[in-house]
């Protein structure tokens, strides 16, 4: 088969989910992690869920060197910067490099079909708030609107933010302010729940069978025809907000690790419910949420209910950021414990390691933005130099 630069660029980005998928307890590797019940009996979904001494991988780790993984970066970094490069190679390694990648590029063909089918499902849910389908400024909370009120692009002045939104730093690298009024909040909750209803409903005349391109651990924004509501979020408020915290000082300054991060440009989001139970038809999957980082350049997390108990976000180090380890911990009198507020956001670095202590009464749901940067900070850096943040990389602009 004809091997295209498309293919091999898809290869690397391919590969960078599985480096983000493999996640590690702090200062232990764990083989066999806990995973929750499946839609239907024998279906395999999505990691653990939390239970103490557990990992969140998708699958479990093997200490050993992933060969088919390494096929596909040196591949597709061989191809990108040496045209003739699979010339090089034996017949029969070049028939394993392009197995991998069809197999790859079959996985995203399926997921784009899964996407698609989703959007004809999601046509058939009736919201029970559609104003949530086309927000405005009314669901932020009244210094977010007021700072809204003196730009007049309707967008964060990055230079005033800090000040006009009353964003509080927390500890080192973490911020908080109030994002969203607790009418937003009820509102996203009950729509949430009005979902998982519909959801469940499409699950059981289906033999058990999850609707498709949905996850079972997570309910995304576009799940249930959020999607706008996503985009106005991050247009108005998440976007400018990176640009404003992580744009310029201490760690993050030109020539730093993370220098480009603060440019985001695409946001994944969703809404996950911690208790002391699983109670699936509540959206409720997690107890608790070991240490890990996010597949993120930057986290926004904002609270939508005030009933619970427990579920503490714990702050750790940043990864590699005192040590060249998988891992940092902090000791426990360093740790920072962050307890959510309604309609509260808290937002970090995405390399910050942090953890969800056990919920202990009631429910916690949080909404969650991963906001990336694809084309400028990803752009730089190849999956291993992101995920352990490095400065320097093959892809960096000094190597090409």
């Amino acid at each position: 088969p004809e091997l295209s630069s498309a293919s091999s660029s898809f290869a690397l980005m391919a590969s960078s989910s599985l480096l983000f998928e493999k996640e590690v307890v702090i200062g232990k590797m764990v083989a066999d992690p806990t995973r929750c019940e499946s839609w239907s009996a024998g279906r395999e979904v999505e990691g653990a869920q939390g239970a103490a001494g557990s990992s969140i991988n998708a699958k479990p780790l093997t200490q050993k060197a992933p060969y088919d993984l390494s096929v596909l970066l040196h591949a597709s970094y061989g191809v990108a910067n040496y045209p003739q490069y699979f010339q090089k190679w034996p017949k029969a390694q070049l028939d394993e490099a392009i197995e991998l990648m069809e197999r790859q590029l079959a996985t995203a063909r399926a997921a784009r079909e899964g996407l698609d089918a989703r959007d004809a499902y999601v046509a058939g849910y009736e919201p029970k708030h559609p104003c949530l389908r086309a927000p405005s400024v009314a669901i932020f909370a009244p210094r977010v609107r007021g700072a809204l009120k003196k730009s007049l692009s309707n967008r964060f002045a990055a230079a005033e933010l800090r000040r006009l939104a009353d964003v509080r730093e927390e500890t080192a690298g973490v911020y908080s302010f109030d994002l969203l009024t607790p009418e937003t909040c009820a509102k996203l909750a009950e729509e949430f729940a009005n979902y998982v209803e519909y959801r469940d409903a499409y699950v059981a005349a289906h033999g058990g069978n999850a609707p498709p391109g949905t996850l079972r651990e997570r309910l995304q924004l576009a799940d249930c025809g959020l999607a706008s509501f996503e985009a106005f979020v991050f247009e108005t408020v998440a976007k400018p907000l990176a640009k404003a915290l992580f744009g310029g000082s201490g760690d993050n300054n030109k020539g730093g690790p993370e220098t480009g991060m603060a440019d985001v440009d695409v946001a994944h989001s969703y809404t996950v419910g911690y208790g002391p139970r699983e109670e699936a038809d509540r959206n409720v999957t997690r107890k608790a949420l070991v240490p890990h980082v996010d597949d993120s350049e930057v986290t926004l997390n904002v609270c939508l209910t005030a009933d619970f108990e427990g579920g503490a976000l714990t702050f750790h180090g940043k990864r590699n950021q005192h040590t060249t380890t998988i891992a940092y911990d902090l000791p426990e009198p360093d740790q920072f414990h962050y307890f959510h507020k309604l309609g509260r956001a808290v937002v970090h670095l995405g390399s910050h390691f942090h953890e969800v202590k056990p919920v202990t009464n009631g429910h916690r749901h949080v909404l969650i933005f991963w906001l990336r940067s694809w084309r400028t900070y990803r752009a730089a850096h190849c999956p291993c130099c992101l995920k352990f943040r490095r400065q320097f990389c093959v892809c960096s602009p000094e190597w090409n």
